[in-house]
């Protein structure tokens, strides 16, 4: 997995975080996205600017899972933050 890093779009959308789990409010196109707690887990290590393989280390800390499953869930959400313009990747310079 490639170490890359992503800002957020902190104008984009309001949080709200409760027992552990998220909302997300688009302010652009008010919609709503819920974060489970992984997601929400997640939300919160791309907030204090990790990279994929920082974040990937912390969830298998947090969590029982396998490699491959949280690669897989970790890149999945970082999929549906792009599409909806919540983020965006940083670039090296």
């Amino acid at each position: 997995m490639e170490n890359k890093y992503f800002k957020l779009d902190e104008n984009r959308f309001l949080f709200t975080e409760i027992d552990n789990e998220g909302i997300l409010f688009d302010v652009e196109t008010y919609e709503y996205l819920n974060l489970n707690s992984t997601f929400c887990s997640i939300f919160n290590h791309l907030r204090n600017n990790l990279g994929l393989v920082e974040i990937k280390e912390k969830l298998m800390q947090e969590y029982e899972v396998s490699d491959e499953v949280c690669e897989a869930e970790l890149l999945e959400s970082v999929r549906t933050l792009l599409d909806k313009k919540l983020m965006y990747e940083k670039s090296d310079s």
